[in-house]
């Protein structure tokens, strides 16, 4: 799984304008754990509130968007480069093995977590021998 921060490209990013001054779309860092009851997500949404998250599965695509909003206050100026809006999008492949019914998540300190459990008949089972 790939750990850079990369714009989308140009077919994704006009997917998602709805006008033609929208703003660029960030692919957000991310990094994932698999262990036998689930899959879980961590992506690095700085700066994003809860609101502002969007996460869905469709076709067993896992889509996540979020949007970051920072207007200055009257009368400041920044001092450095500043983008007072940020967009960002991921969309992950889970596959058939993710219960979709059973997803949760929690957005904390600009990470959200996402766990993605798997659905009992692929789970590993242990077989008694008699």
């Amino acid at each position: 799984m790939s750990d850079q921060n990369e714009l989308c490209n140009e077919t994704a990013c006009n997917a998602l304008a709805t006008d033609a001054h929208a703003l660029p779309t960030y692919r957000p860092h991310y990094s994932s754990r698999y262990d036998e009851h689930a899959w879980e997500v961590a992506v690095r949404l700085p700066g994003v509130s809860r609101e502002s998250v969007s996460v869905t599965v469709e076709n067993e695509i896992l889509e996540v968007k979020a949007t970051r909003r920072f207007d200055l206050p009257a009368g400041w100026r920044a001092l450095g480069q500043h983008e007072p809006t940020q967009s960002y999008r991921l969309r992950l492949d889970v596959g058939p093995e993710v219960d979709e019914t059973r997803i949760s998540g929690g957005l904390e300190d600009g990470v959200l977590t996402l766990r993605l459990p798997l659905r009992e008949e692929v789970k590993p089972r242990s077989i008694e021998i008699h």
